[in-house]
């Protein structure tokens, strides 16, 4: 059968997903993300995907998988069509009910199954559905293995099992999670936190989870609207966390957590309104757990700051800086035993002490909590004693999926001649000891990301230029150039 190559990514498999689409839709998807493709993902390629997925348990030894969905549209009806295609090969399921997707993770090595998906669009705009992936052990089912599961579903290579799975509804699990972590984490002193889930589906949850943990808790945006009218649930970007900073001080709170629609990713708020970065927070973390395990190696991704290097190995720990991605890291973190935690400028925390080497913002969020607690300090104390470079978030500019890896690998073949780049992912630029900056492609959606960090303004700005001027280059992106935004501190290019 023929099934779109487009929602193969590198991490999991993700594309438009529905049966109508009227013009607003598609004028809000080209707003965001460049002309519309379509429907990508139908029920029936999830369906074939869930025959796939099926086969690649079957085929190695497997029996049983857990299945969660978010809530979003369509994520029923995706469940339903992939989980006929999984029990079609044999393979029984647990359906787990609307999960984030750090639960099904957990359920799948906490049960001890063969395998893992959770339907879910993460961060994406509400029209974006997917899959993500795991087999036994939480090892990630991506890049090469999704391309063999395309090419297996083309040729309708499929185990048809001697019986039909069984599928169980067992929606209570999720009780199992919580508890886990109530009996690994504990908070002493009351703090007063607002959480800001976006409208999305953590907001199921986020409120009673920190109330549990003994915080006084105000919800900003948790009821669920997939149309997401206040922000996209992506706790990276600054503009999403604005409401946020504001609500913390207008409620004299302690701090402020805002989760990513799937709960896999986290950002922080200090009792100031001031934006926690995730790599400063990894520093803090890092010191904490080495204190416990010297000698141990901390992974952070290309994206990190580049005072992660020089603290991790303050504090006695060997700094691996790793592509970005949840898919590779967790596979990373399975191979080398040495890997203690691991993080994401993009907010995910991984977790080997106590738990499962997975990302989960949830998890993420108590931990972070412990360690005020635990350090009696105020939020902002914690990364007050850090330098602070100066560093530009996360900028994305639209382009299309089918021409951005092409694009991007010529320009790190061009910045290659003239400084010395670690093409680990995109291509890391270093024009000085302490400058950096960064270009790559997005392996879940399509744009292109960029990132600087310097220690005066003059060199981000010079930096900016440089990378410009190679941009301009290509006339997929050229024309989206805004040379008053270059020049800018905090100008994004002009993009978003």
């Amino acid at each position: 059968m023929q099934i779109k190559s487009t929602i193969f990514r590198d991490y999991d498999i993700r594309g438009v997903a529905g049966d109508k689409f009227d013009k607003k839709i598609v004028a809000e998807y080209e707003k965001w993300y460049g002309k519309f493709p379509g429907v990508t993902l139908d029920l029936e390629a999830a369906t074939a995907i869930g025959k796939g997925y099926g086969t690649i348990i079957s085929r190695n030894g497997g029996t049983k998988v857990v299945v969660g969905n978010e809530e979003r549209p369509f994520g029923k009806e995706l469940k339903d069509a992939l989980v006929a295609g999984i029990i079609s090969t044999g393979i029984s399921v647990i359906d787990l009910g609307v999960v984030l997707t750090p639960m099904v993770y957990f359920l799948n090595a906490y049960l001890k199954t063969d395998g893992g998906i959770n339907i879910t669009g993460s961060h994406n705009i509400y029209f974006y559905n997917g899959f993500k992936m795991m087999k036994k052990d939480n090892w990630p089912l991506y890049g090469a293995e999704l391309q063999s599961l395309r090419e297996m579903i083309i040729k309708e290579d499929f185990v048809v099992g001697k019986t039909l799975g069984v599928l169980e509804k067992q929606t209570n699990l999720i009780d199992v999670y919580f508890d886990y972590i109530y009996s690994h984490i504990k908070l002493n002193k009351k703090m007063k936190i607002v959480v800001d889930c976006g409208n999305g589906c953590a907001g199921l949850f986020a409120v009673n989870y920190l109330q549990k943990l003994g915080c006084e808790v105000i919800g900003l945006y948790i009821d669920i609207d997939t149309t997401y009218p206040n922000h996209v649930p992506d706790p990276e970007p600054p503009q999403n966390l604005k409401d946020l900073c504001k609500a913390v001080l207008d409620n004299h709170a302690d701090a402020g957590i805002a989760f990513d629609a799937d709960g896999d990713r986290v950002g922080f708020i200090d009792e100031k309104g001031e934006i926690i970065s995730s790599d400063d927070l990894l520093i803090v973390m890092a010191k904490d757990v080495l204190g416990r395990h010297p000698g141990k190696t901390i992974l952070y991704d290309i994206k990190g700051t580049g005072l992660l290097d020089k603290y991790i190995k303050e504090y006695g720990g060997v700094p691996l800086m790793h592509r970005t991605g949840h898919a590779p890291i967790k596979e990373t973190m399975r191979k080398n035993l040495d890997v203690i935690l691991g993080g994401e400028v993009s907010g995910h925390f991984y977790s080997v002490e106590d738990y499962f080497k997975i990302d989960d913002g949830l998890w993420a969020a108590a931990r972070f909590l412990e360690l005020v607690d635990k350090l009696g300090c105020k939020a902002s104390e914690l990364i007050g004693g850090l330098p602070r470079p100066v560093r530009t978030p996360e900028i994305k500019m639209p382009i299309e999926d089918e021409i951005k890896f092409e694009v991007i690998n010529k320009i790190v073949a061009e910045l290659s001649k003239h400084f010395t780049v670690s093409m680990i992912d995109g291509a890391r630029v270093q024009f000085t000891v302490d400058s950096w900056a960064l270009v790559r492609a997005s392996n879940t959606s399509p744009y292109l990301t960029l990132r600087f960090e310097a220690d005066t303004e003059q060199e981000v700005i010079r930096m900016k230029n440089i990378l410009a001027d190679e941009l301009e280059k290509y006339p997929e992106i050229g024309d989206k150039l805004n040379r008053k935004e270059v020049a800018s501190l905090t100008g994004t290019l002009g993009w978003l």
